[in-house]
């Protein structure tokens, strides 16, 4: 955006000067035709864009790696540090040594219904570090067993969840850093 300005800034000068200087005796200046701004393939919409598809496409693979952890009964977690940090990462920590020690797992695999960025933070340093999603996803496919196989899932639970997710670019990747699901609609 101040490349554009000072692009414009000096197109008017240019104009202005080019006015002033002229030996025509013309009282009128010449006709000023504004240079075009120029065009940049990674402009701020689309770099906004950008932020917000790779966010979203991060969150799916958030979702498919905490598929892994609980089909495992909490036992494979060497995925969780590539998808989640922060608090995220922690709860999802958490998560995994509750399904270790009551000896649950899940059978099949959630389905995301839709995800969509909600807010793409402003640039830090010229890079857009931070987008919040907000996501449905699908878990009747999917059943929480014990050890022998028992379904332990409360009667009731809702299958459908609403679930608004922050993420944050991390060492060169966009990784789940807290949020919240609740059972929706959706």
């Amino acid at each position: 955006m101040v490349r554009r300005f000072v692009h414009g800034l000096t197109a008017v000068l240019t104009a202005a000067t080019l006015t002033a200087c002229s030996n025509s005796g013309s009282a009128t200046p010449p006709p000023f035709t504004p240079s075009p701004a120029p065009t940049s393939a990674s402009g701020p919409a689309d770099e906004t864009t950008e932020a917000a598809d790779e966010a979203i496409a991060a969150y799916r693979r958030y979702r498919q790696v905490i598929d892994v952890m609980t089909n495992s009964g909490g036992s494979d977690v060497k995925g969780i540090p590539s998808v989640a940090t922060g608090v995220e990462l922690k709860a999802t920590q958490n998560q995994a040594a509750t399904y270790r020690g009551r000896g649950i797992r899940t059978i099949g695999l959630t389905d995301v219904v839709w995800v969509k960025s909600a807010k793409v933070g402003p640039p830090s340093e010229g890079v857009i570090t931070t987008v919040a999603i907000q996501a449905c996803y699908d878990t009747s496919k999917a059943k929480a067993v014990d050890a022998n196989g028992k379904n332990v899932q409360q009667p009731g639970t809702p299958t459908r969840w609403l679930d608004d997710r922050d993420l944050q670019f991390v060492d060169g990747s966009w990784k789940v850093s807290n949020g919240r699901n609740r059972g929706a609609q959706c």
